[in-house]
């Protein structure tokens, strides 16, 4: 298999499990394949990794949150984990064992098809001008906080993605610049009997044909805390969180044009609160400093079909 082609095969693999697949790229993926039986068995991989390892830490968090005081054997049944391991690989018996093909087939074609309800997000597009942004983590939500930056119109060769403006910040040579916004998740529906509700965040970032590399990041913490009970000093613990995630993109100097991240999250239902992280630094310690923009900043509750 020569790399061209395999390298291709990883690009619609990534879009389809980020949910960014075009029309023409789906149908592409779905002959691909019907057609190849490397592509269904590397396919199956992605999904399984991508998706077991989101349900593994969901499924962690739970069980530890239900273990009474003080453990004892009770605390060692069947955990959430286990149960969700079992089922796991009984479905990739079934897959490879039974349906064949025609079962990871579907789940190409059937990504994509989830129904995606807007979540609000304050300000997504920092249209307006006077908006203020304060300091660190914001305390509630309806609020963006973090390192100093500012709205603008487009400059430097750079326009604002969506509407007639866009958050601009100066990248340090040193360290990274970051934002964070608060969503409070204690309003959205329940979820039926699921544990978990699945949750994607995107954003989009770019920057004013910098000199060096520059490294794009989105981290999102599901937490158990209210919106009004964090601040600075969570920062500390929020590996506490009850689910997180995080991806990045390194943008290679001189670089054009808006980049967009798009994760998903399992989130537990016992989470209140979601933590948006969106930034960039500069991996090359010794560059000089760069222009960075944010703008379209997407949440959306994923409802499977």
């Amino acid at each position: 298999m020569n790399d061209p082609t395999r390298h291709e095969w990883h690009r619609l693999f990534n879009a389809a499990l980020n949910g960014t697949l075009t029309t023409a790229e789906r149908l592409q993926l779905a002959a691909l394949l019907k057609s190849s039986a490397e592509a269904r068995q590397l396919w199956y991989l992605y999904h399984d990794n991508e998706c077991g390892l989101a349900e593994l830490k969901t499924a962690a968090a739970l069980s530890a949150a239900a273990v009474p005081p003080g453990g004892g054997p009770s605390s060692r049944g069947t955990s959430p984990w286990f149960q969700w391991r079992s089922l796991t690989a009984a479905a990739a018996g079934l897959v490879i064992g039974l349906f064949g093909a025609s079962v990871v087939y579907g789940l190409a074609i059937h990504r994509g098809l989830e129904k995606r309800t807007s979540l609000a997000v304050f300000e997504p597009g920092f249209e307006n001008a006077q908006l203020p942004l304060l300091r660190g983590v914001p305390r509630g939500t309806g609020q963006w906080g973090g390192d100093a930056a500012q709205i603008v119109t487009g400059e430097n060769g750079v326009p604002p993605k969506e509407g007639r403006f866009m958050l601009r910040a100066e990248l340090p040579a040193r360290g990274a610049w970051r934002v964070y916004q608060v969503l409070d998740l204690q309003s959205l529906p329940p979820g039926g009997n699921r544990e978990s509700r699945e949750i994607e965040i995107s954003a989009s970032l770019a920057t004013a044909e910098a000199a060096a590399a520059v490294r794009l990041f989105v981290r999102v913490f599901a937490v158990a805390e209210a919106p009004g009970e964090l601040d600075d000093a969570w920062l500390d613990r929020r590996e506490e969180a009850v689910a997180s995630v995080t991806r990045g993109l390194e943008v290679p100097p001189g670089a054009q044009g808006w980049q967009t991240i798009s994760v998903n999250m399992q989130v537990p239902r016992t989470a209140r609160s979601l933590v948006l992280f969106l930034g960039a630094r500069i991996p090359d310690k010794s560059a000089r400093t760069s222009s960075i923009y944010l703008d379209d900043v997407r949440v959306s509750l994923v409802t499977p079909p």
